[in-house]
């Protein structure tokens, strides 16, 4: 139907003028209100949405107002504006429910699982990991690794790219297997590429291209990437492996948490500049985990509740 029918029809309905079919057409598209099933969304985006559905009634609102103080008859004008930009939002709002479901992943600490996609891919979580998979991947398969590090091994379709967001940064594939880490509290996100070719973009528009073997470094604090070559015991906690490869005292606290549950601290400036190499098997006893990496660096431990501290 028509923009201007629209309007006269809301026109009559409110004058009070509308035929019984015509009342009973207006009183259907109102129950729709009622009969949609909304999507399910977080306390951010019902206030976003909130926001959007203000920012398109608020001028109906003050044209209503101005118009009325001018001539009774423009009110009737006026209030069919509004309920047009009424219903302009609502449809707005109403193909948000068409918006995709997602699923949400999420690893407990030591915990690793193997999720089988619908559309043939395979996805493994390391300890954890948050992840939000959309329910229904012949529509879209864009993913959102919200903490932690996932293995993809992606099914090929040229049709629907794979995608993966993680933070500033979004991995394209077409198909391939890569493992990206984007745990929130470390400086830095890598993405490996074990087979096939991914295109990386940030959210200030830096964009790199990832053969098999190479990994790329995205330095979160200054925005910087660099590619390097894939390190060879990547992705070993797949394997069971927690691997350290020249990491710093924070990201190695991190991990540890991630991996054995264990909460690693120090007052010493030696133990803090130490960069850590080692490999753990992460079904270990966590206290006996702490124990051989600090004693591999030539550390002690003592434990002071909460804490396991590590010293000279």
């Amino acid at each position: 139907m028509e923009v201007s029918k629209i309007r006269q029809l809301f026109k009559k309905y409110m004058l009070g003028h509308t035929s019984g079919e015509e009342q009973q057409a207006v009183d259907q598209w109102y129950q729709l209100f009622d009969a949609d099933v909304l999507p399910n969304m977080d306390e951010a985006e019902q206030a976003r949405v909130k926001q959007e559905i203000w920012r398109g009634i608020q001028p109906q609102i003050v044209v209503a107002k101005t118009f009325y103080l001018r001539r009774p008859w423009i009110s009737a004008a006026a209030a069919i504006l509004l309920l047009a930009g009424v219903g302009a939002t609502w449809f707005m709002f109403h193909s948000r429910s068409r918006a995709p479901r997602y699923a949400t992943y999420t690893t407990r600490v030591g915990e690793r699982i193997t999720i089988h996609l619908g559309d043939g891919s395979l996805l493994a979580l390391n300890a954890g990991t948050t992840i939000r998979v959309p329910e229904d991947l012949s529509k879209t398969r864009t993913l959102q690794l919200i903490d932690g590090e996932a293995f993809f091994d992606v099914k090929t379709n040229p049709d629907l790219p794979f995608i993966v967001e993680s933070g500033p940064v979004r991995t394209t594939v077409l198909g391939t297997s890569f493992n990206v880490a984007a745990y929130k509290d470390m400086h830095t996100l890598t993405v490996g590429v074990v087979s096939g070719k991914v295109r990386i973009a940030t959210n200030h528009e830096q964009l790199q291209v990832l053969e098999r073997d190479q990994e790329l470094i995205y330095n979160k604090a200054n925005r910087q990437m660099r590619v390097a070559s894939v390190d060879e015991s990547l992705p070993g906690w797949k394997e069971g492996r927690l691997v350290f490869n020249d990491v710093s005292f924070d990201d190695m606290v991190i991990l540890m948490e991630k991996n054995f549950g264990i909460s690693i601290s120090t007052t010493a400036d030696h133990v803090k500049s130490t960069r850590y190499t080692t490999e753990l098997p992460t079904g270990m006893d966590p206290e006996k985990a702490v124990q051989v990496l600090a004693a591999i660096h030539h550390l002690k431990v003592r434990v002071v509740s909460p804490h396991t501290v590590i010293y000279e």
